[in-house]
């Protein structure tokens, strides 16, 4: 039936449908009556936007300064390319804006804001949850802002404001973002939640933390406060900086409870790393860092990778750690002094100018004295030298000379026994070379068993060639003519 009355009927069921589709999907006013968020005629058409498929979107309009006056959910609030007079969408104290959907899409070219108030007895409170994120809204919070699920915090840049609370947990991530993390403002994450590729500043008096089975990912984390790695937590890829260095244990540093083992990218900078009796494992990132603080405690430490880190730590400040130091890939060098038996393994080199206060066992790995780049050194050890002896893999001590002046070749120093059974390798460095007759001490030590096998004793064109003896308390490097040419 096609008549005037069957037509109306048809426009009034589509218009009907429609207005169910979008009945709570709204776009705010040019000009409303005023700010708050949960008044109907301040939007187009006259609905609140508050419930878990609601979309508010916020197109350019006179007045942005907009807050809620109670509870609010919504799946996604969009800011358009209109926008461009910015918003201040305000949580006040007690009331919660919940984003349970996207999350925040901004399309302007301009920072949009949120604010969660506090205070922390009945802080606002912004939640994103399942899938949401943040976006890259610029968000300040003095209450508690949550990610569950597997929301995000976009690349949002956010203010965890002082007495704020910020929580990952579940499958949350930090995604990308920047958070400044103020004074007596802390954050937790939780479950198998991770820091992401996001960017964190922590001031003093506040905490990071991670339990059960998150991460610090690939974050890059600066923290004068405290960073707490509990259960099975781990520091993933992470760069930290951990500073500044504290009076005495409980103050500023990263502290390790409960975790036998836990790997992080890289620590730089001059605070504390509180063990306990745990293992650290460094150097996951591959990064060139110098650490100059304290690592204390009866634990030990384990460098991984392909990255150099450079240990400046001195007994004097509370002591050092006193379990196993593992080298099995990258550089240690050490330019302070520690308290630790040290293994050298296959893919890992000890250097350093400095002292170690224990033994040294190369398991086929390389100890160079100096610097990691060459530069010729004094490295101190208190206790033994052993040198695991294989023909194809056997430890190597690496020396390097520039000169036959004090200082300008490598020395290892052992205050105990030299078991001898690896490789010695001379490195001519700046250009030097010797001449035939010039010898060189690289070796001392109280008592020694065994010698070591010169790799490539045959330099300057053939025409010269390395010669070593053993002394009852060193050994010597001499330049010999080398009689058959190769």
């Amino acid at each position: 039936m096609n008549t005037p009355v069957a037509a109306a009927l048809r426009f009034s069921l589509i218009f009907l449908v429609s207005a169910v589709a979008y009945a709570d999907s709204a776009q705010w006013n040019l000009n409303p009556t005023s700010g708050d968020w949960n008044i109907a005629t301040n939007w187009m058409p006259m609905a609140v936007p508050n419930g878990p498929t609601d979309i508010a979107t916020f197109p350019f309009s006179n007045t942005t300064n907009v807050s809620i006056s109670e509870d609010t959910e919504v799946n996604e609030i969009i800011f358009t390319s209109a926008a461009t007079n910015p918003y201040s969408i305000r949580v006040n104290s007690g009331l919660t804006l919940t984003l349970s959907g996207t999350g925040i899409t901004n399309n302007s070219a301009i920072a949009e804001f949120l604010f969660c108030d506090g205070p922390y007895n009945e802080p606002g409170q912004i939640p994103f949850t399942n899938s949401a994120s943040a976006g890259n809204a610029s968000i300040t919070s003095y209450g508690s802002m949550q990610f569950l699920d597997n929301s995000s915090a976009g690349s949002a840049d956010i203010e965890n404001g002082p007495g704020g609370r910020m929580y990952f947990s579940n499958g949350a991530t930090a995604g990308s973002a920047n958070i400044l993390n103020y004074a007596t403002a802390d954050m937790s994450f939780s479950d198998s939640s991770t820091a992401g590729n996001a960017t964190i500043l922590s001031y003093d008096g506040n905490f990071i933390e991670f339990t059960d089975s998150s991460t610090a990912g690939n974050a890059t984390i600066r923290s004068l406060g405290k960073i707490y790695f509990d259960d099975s937590s781990d520091g993933g890829a992470a760069q930290i900086w951990i500073h500044p260095i504290a009076p005495g244990v409980g103050e500023s540093g990263i502290l390790f409870i409960n975790t036998p083992d836990v790997t992080i990218g890289s620590i730089e900078s001059d605070g504390y790393v509180f063990l306990g009796t745990n293992n650290l494992t460094v150097g996951s990132n591959n990064l060139d860092t110098t650490f100059s603080g304290v690592i204390a405690g009866s634990g030990s430490l384990t460098k991984i990778g392909f990255g150099t880190l450079v240990l400046e730590l001195v007994n004097t400040r509370a002591g050092t750690y006193t379990g196993d130091t593992n080298i099995n890939g990258g550089v240690l060098q050490i330019d302070g002094s520690i308290s630790s038996n040290t293994f050298v393994n296959r893919g890992g080199t000890l250097a350093g100018s400095g002292s170690i206060k224990g033994n040294i066992n190369d398991r086929g790995g390389m100890i160079s004295p100096g610097d990691a780049t060459g530069v010729p050194g004094v490295l101190k050890v208190t206790g033994n030298y052993t040198t695991w002896a294989n023909h194809l893999a056997g430890g190597t001590l690496s020396i390097h000379i520039g000169g036959a002046a004090a200082g300008q070749m490598s020395v290892l120093n052992i205050h105990g026994n030299a078991n001898l059974g690896g490789f010695l390798d001379p490195v001519l460095v700046n250009g030097f070379v010797p001449e035939v007759g010039q010898s060189f001490t690289f070796l001392k030590y109280a008592s020694f068993t065994g010698f070591l096998r010169i790799r490539n004793p045959i330099f300057d064109d053939g025409r010269k060639r390395w010669s070593v003896s053993f002394g009852p308390t060193s050994a010597v490097l001499t330049v010999v003519k080398n009689l058959t040419r190769d």
